[in-house]
């Protein structure tokens, strides 16, 4: 079953189209280009939206919904589209608050707040709040292109979480609106009752630790933990309302850091010693494995082991932060390790963590897929449980490559399934399924950070029980009866092996006139190598980056190297009337200066030019 499948659509796109102009929506876009460009995000999920809107201001995306409504056309929100787990693609109409309701609209630094629209990317309230000594404390490994409203919708957390908590400790208000289009406050009172006549199945099962992110988050809704709605509806994936404006939490930005980098025999070895370590306080605790190190050429220089924790601590002053990492280095029992206070030199060995999901993704042939991606288990049980998905992946045929907020619990990896072939998507169901179990097994979450999605919606009932699952049902239909915002996530979710992108590509394919070497000759599989991370996305104003030239004059999707590999995926999978003569194919390349940027600069090794180069001779 597919995403249209399971939608209940009774108008037709000219007459959605219609009413979202008569309502005063001007920037909509049904053209093959825009749905294309939106039909995915980081996930290996592809479901192409029948209407693309951007809307301009907040009546416009209150319009939005009611258009939705009024013609029962699901409504799905997209952030910057870096989601990992397909949260953010849909059948109806996509909305994009990235080009239009991006600004920050207000720091009180003496309240330490920011109000900010949905559209702001992570960095830019970072530039903002710097000018104040002060930053946003959740930093995802996207902040150069992630925005805040899709913070919210997938409680994102980042490196430095451990410090600072989740999306969710830190959003003081929000303003939304529930499918109905009321303000989401006027749901306080009943979903207050709900709770209350539910909290022998909410005390027991839920916040048991800090990335518990699975499912709804009704701990928040609790009485001694202030019947917050506005926490609660952080990490609800765009299921239960829509967010026009967030109030978040700024904290002080330390004078000094230090960042100590620690080398074990290997990564579970690792894991081993990091509850340890917490007593440290550090901001951040990151694990590292060989296997992602050893894919980049430029690294810095690591101390001795298969293994590493990133270990970044704080102080008032340089000695105080000096004296923090050294005791953190004796406690840790690695055998070699390295303490660096050198900014620059910080950020060279944080980017390799940053550029994890991409780099993992090439570590394997067939490349490594985000399917199974951010499961958490409670510290104590890190190293237990990395020896025992080891185990998982081997049994089952596949290699991984780990890395992951060790402080927190929470693994990142990339598993190189076969997406493309009906038994190798079998496999893939077979290994989530018992990866599931694994996870439950040892107390955790099956998201750790980037929500359940499509990925891991239809699993839920391994980790929560059916009086749980049965709550997320009527919470659902208290804020969103008509199934409108989001479906096929976390309540009645679509089966997690439909909608897959590579199920679309041709096993047998003509070879290109270049030779690809790196992907076996094979355009299909070149093009394949953007898995949707973005960060050709980001804003590279004074970072030294030079990915993407045109992106960063236009700030236009089609004119990033993800939107161009995008388009091509579909162009190869005969997705795309009109193959290499298509309006949407020319429109994307057509600004792409071949300039080599993005193979530089692009974790997967996309190189645009070199696939333009290939499309010369037809278009």
């Amino acid at each position: 079953m597919t995403a249209t499948d399971r939608s209940v659509e009774s108008a037709s796109t000219a007459d959605v189209v219609a009413g979202l102009r008569a309502a005063g929506v001007h920037d909509v876009d049904t053209s093959d280009l825009a749905r294309t460009l939106y039909s995915s995000d980081a996930s290996i999920y592809r479901v192409p939206p029948r209407v693309v809107v951007r809307p301009q201001h907040t009546d416009e995306l209150a319009a939005v919904l009611a258009v939705a409504r009024a013609n029962a056309v699901p409504l799905t929100m997209r952030g910057a589209g870096t989601s990992i787990a397909g949260n953010a693609v849909g059948p109806g109409i996509v909305v994009d608050t990235s080009r239009h309701l991006n600004r920050v609209l207000s720091i009180d630094p003496e309240a330490r707040t920011a109000v900010v629209q949905p559209g702001t990317v992570h960095a830019t309230l970072q530039r903002a709040a710097v000018g104040h000594g002060l930053r946003f404390g959740p930093d995802p490994s996207t902040h150069t292109r992630c925005t805040i409203g899709g913070m919210v919708g997938n409680n994102a957390c980042g490196s430095r979480a451990l410090g600072y908590g989740r999306t969710a400790d830190n959003v003081v208000a929000l303003r939304a609106l529930t499918a109905s289009g009321a303000d989401a406050t006027s749901l306080a009172d009943p979903l207050a009752r709900l709770v209350d006549q539910h909290l022998g199945t909410i005390r027991p099962r839920f916040g048991r630790f800090s990335r518990q992110v699975s499912g709804y988050s009704l701990e928040h809704l609790l009485p001694e933990h202030g019947r917050s709605l506005d926490r609660f509806l952080v990490g609800s994936e765009g299921t239960l309302a829509v967010v026009t404006e967030a109030t978040v939490r700024l904290v002080a930005d330390p004078a000094h850091r230090v960042l100590a980098v620690l080398g074990f025999p290997s990564m579970a070895e690792a894991a081993d010693a990091v509850p340890g370590l917490l007593s440290h306080a550090p901001v951040a605790c990151e694990g590292l494995d060989h296997r992602i190190v050893d894919l980049v050429s430029s690294a810095p220089a690591l101390p001795r082991g298969q293994g590493w924790l990133l270990v970044e601590v704080t102080g008032e002053t340089a000695i105080e932060a000096s004296a923090r990492a050294a005791a953190v280095v004796a406690d840790s029992g690695a055998t070699d390790h390295r303490v660096v206070t050198d900014r620059a030199e910080q950020a060279a060995i944080w980017r390799i963590r940053e550029d994890g999901a991409g780099l993992a993704s090439r570590a394997t042939t067939p490349p490594a897929q985000a399917g199974w991606e951010d499961a958490a288990v409670p510290p104590d049980r890190l190293g237990a449980y990395l020896r025992a998905f080891d185990a998982l992946l081997t049994e089952h045929g596949y290699h991984g490559v780990p890395y992951g907020h060790f402080g927190d619990g929470c693994v990142h990896v990339r598993i190189d399934f076969d997406l493309a072939s009906s038994p190798g998507r079998a496999g893939y169901r077979a290994f989530v399924e018992a990866a599931a179990r694994l996870t439950a097994d040892h107390g955790g979450s099956l998201s750790g950070e980037h929500g359940d999605g499509r990925a891991r919606s239809e699993l839920l009932p391994v980790m929560y029980d059916e009086p749980a699952l049965a709550l997320f049902a009527q919470v659902k239909g208290l804020f969103d009866p008509g199934d409108l915002l989001n479906p096929g996530v976390l309540v009645d979710p679509a089966p997690l092996d439909s909608d897959i992108r590579l199920a679309g590509v041709p096993q047998e394919r003509e070879r290109p006139s270049l030779l690809l070497h790196h992907d076996g000759g094979d355009l299909a599989a070149a093009v394949h190598r953007c898995t949707g991370v973005g960060k050709c996305l980001a804003d590279n104003t004074g970072t030294g980056g030079v990915m993407c030239p045109s992106f960063q004059a236009t700030r236009d999707e089609k004119d990033s190297t993800r939107g161009r590999a995008r388009v091509l995926q579909d162009l190869v999978s005969g997705r795309l009337e009109g193959g290499w003569q298509s309006d949407a194919v020319q429109e994307s390349l057509d600004l792409c200066l071949a300039c080599k940027g993005c193979a530089h600069d692009c974790p997967t090794g996309v190189d645009m030019a070199t696939y333009k180069a290939e499309s010369l001779p037809s278009v």
